[in-house]
């Protein structure tokens, strides 16, 4: 844990208190409502007891005592009844704010520049904070909001506390009526013992929450890898096949048993380190009460105090001893908890890199979009090497490209940069002669329909999956399907476009097979109906017959606008009119499939013959 210093703490605190205040204006006047009924509460039956005591101890009227009973039970009663209902408000308020605060890190996270998507770096950021959140009462911001309560009502209590020790100070300057002098030196030994054992308290207690702390630090990767085993190898299908067909069994058990074993080693070590704090605050509650108890007992044996003050000040006192250990332990918590709400709020300041122009983008019936990249070189973000260098490439408006060339030869990543998920490292890109950072980031996008090798799909219902919206056009929706093949299994839907896909979270829904799936991915390309087309291997779940009925119908499909193809099966570039061949992250040929097959020294001519086998 890196040092904070006490400003760097506050700020984070308080910080992570505004924003718990900014998602609902009332929680923290909620807490410290509840804070000061539990103040109340503590010194409401001290107060009138020592007073009904006193009354007793003088013969008063039966009156008085009825009222001193009334108000002691009364005001009890009413002080618990509040309480309730302010408690059912913040356990309301706070059983959603993980969702709520999780939700910021989620709008983060879609809102991010894609490179951070693709770090271990950020992600990794993002999975310590989930793992804070299952750690003992939950670190980070749900920490922080269910300890505000603690702190004020234990702040209040010793402050009241304090006032009444001074009290009792001040009332033992006359314990030596004869000598002035050994009644201060007294009540100076009397505060000197208070201060020691609550400052050698505070260390120690300080120092064991720091060491708890680390604990709950290790266990973090622990918590991870067997929530991962647990979600994937133990519940997912398709690592069920696996785990049977080779009898993984023991090696899955004897490696969860291992980190079983790791992890409750230092669960016991965090157990013993809380159960020596737990002795270090008893301890020092029981000798400050013992302290006190004695002091009182021979202030009220020699008259100064009456047997309500003696109630009075041994309840404050009580209160303080127990208060205090607590006040010192949530602090300690507190400001180890600060690494943690650190740690969200670091995440959600993650500075986005990309430069988002305001230029608006040229609206065209016509779709005549020209793209261009001039002398684009590209490396992601900590890596050495080029992927692409010196690109250059112009688009001819409304043709069929196709991107061939060996793998990780950089063809998903020139998509990418053409997405703008990425920017060039060096040159630039163009569109309509405009380099393409300046224009209005989401107008930009709007540009382009993308299916991706790694599409995906989401457990909703088939007309959303299709048009990406709650609200959207069902005819559109439906004529899309048909377009991309999905007209008989349309039908086969009793539900139609209103069809859950997948059963984890409907048992009506249903689970389309890997061919379905991508048609329905190239249907929410076809819906939104963008000037350009890009198409990441997108027919490689499919049959051959469904291939071809897809790669039979491309000009259709496609109809005027510009489409972009990668495809690792070279039969199907002959659809397109145009192709590139990419090979170390440099343009190497260009021409219809004719053309290109012809030069039998070039890249395409060995890719096409070492597949050609297959298409005879």
């Amino acid at each position: 844990m890196n040092k904070l210093s006490l400003k760097d703490i506050l700020k984070i605190n308080f910080r992570g208190l505004k924003l718990i205040h900014n998602r609902n204006k009332a929680s923290i006047p909620l807490e410290i409502a509840d804070a000061l009924l539990i103040t109340l509460s503590s010194y409401w039956n001290f107060w009138f007891l020592a007073r009904l005591i006193d009354h007793v101890s003088i013969s008063a009227p039966s009156s008085v005592l009825i009222t001193d009973t009334v108000l002691i039970v009364g005001g009890d009663f009413l002080l618990r009844t509040l309480k309730c209902i302010i408690d059912h408000l913040i356990y309301y308020d706070g059983s959603s704010l993980w969702e709520d605060t999780n939700l910021y890190l989620n709008r983060k996270l879609v809102s991010m520049d894609y490179e951070y998507m693709e770090s271990e770096k950020i992600q990794n950021q993002k999975r310590n904070i989930d793992e804070m959140v299952n750690t003992r009462d939950g670190g980070g911001m749900n920490f922080l909001f269910w300890r505000i309560i603690g702190v004020v009502s234990y702040t209040l209590n010793i402050v009241i506390s304090v006032v009444y020790m001074i009290q009792i100070i001040s009332t033992g300057r006359s314990f030596f009526s004869d000598n002035t002098f050994k009644s201060i030196l007294l009540s100076t030994l009397f505060i000197a013992i208070i201060i020691f054992l609550v400052l050698i308290s505070m260390k120690r207690v300080k120092h064991l929450k720091e060491m708890i702390f680390h604990e709950n630090e290790l266990l973090i990767p622990y918590n991870r890898e067997m929530r991962w085993y647990t979600n994937n190898c133990l519940e997912k299908e398709a690592f069920g096949k696996s785990i049977r067909l080779f009898h993984q069994q023991p090696l899955l058990e004897n490696h969860l048993k291992a980190l079983l074993t790791a992890g409750s080693k230092i669960l016991i070590c965090r157990e013993k380190l809380e159960e020596k704090t737990q002795r270090i605050t008893d301890l020092l509650q029981a000798g400050l009460v013992s302290l006190v108890y004695l002091y009182l007992g021979i202030m009220a044996i020699k008259g100064l105090l009456s047997p309500g003050d003696v109630i009075l000040y041994a309840g404050s006192i009580t209160i303080f001893a127990s208060y205090f250990s607590e006040w010192i332990y949530v602090l300690t918590e507190l400001m180890t908890n600060t690494a943690y709400v650190k740690a969200y709020f670091d995440f959600l300041d993650i500075p986005n890199k990309k430069y988002e122009g305001v230029l608006p983008v040229e609206k065209r019936d016509d779709d005549q979009f020209e793209l261009e990249f001039r002398n684009v070189s590209f490396k992601y973000p900590g890596c050495k090497e080029y992927v692409l260098k010196d690109f250059s490439i112009r688009f001819r408006i409304g043709e069929r490209l196709a991107v061939v060339g060996k793998n990780g030869s950089g063809k998903t990543t020139f998509i990418k940069l053409l997405c703008r998920l990425y920017d060039p490292t060096e040159g630039e890109i163009l569109l309509n002669g405009i380099n393409i950072k300046k224009y209005d980031y989401k107008e930009y996008l709007n540009l382009f329909s993308v299916i991706f090798q790694d599409f995906k799909l989401i457990s909703l219902p088939l007309g959303e999956n299709v048009s990406a919206s709650i609200e959207y056009d069902k005819e559109k929706a439906i004529k899309s399907l048909i377009k991309a093949g999905m007209d008989d299994t349309l039908k086969e839907f009793d539900k139609g476009l209103n069809t859950i896909l997948f059963t984890e979270f409907d048992t009506q829904g249903i689970d389309v097979s890997g061919g379905e799936a991508q048609k329905i991915a190239i249907a929410r390309a076809l819906y939104h109906d963008t000037p350009f087309i890009i198409l990441d291997e997108p027919t490689s779940a499919l049959d051959p017959l469904a291939e071809y009925e897809i790669y039979s119908k491309f000009d259709q499909l496609v109809g005027t606008k510009t489409a972009v193809y990668i495809s690792h099966r070279l039969s199907s570039c002959q659809f397109c009119n145009d192709i590139i061949v990419i090979d170390q992250g440099k343009l190497i040929q260009r021409g219809s499939h004719e053309e290109l097959v012809k030069d039998q020294n070039n890249l395409y001519y060995q890719l096409w013959s070492a597949q050609a086998q297959y298409y005879q």
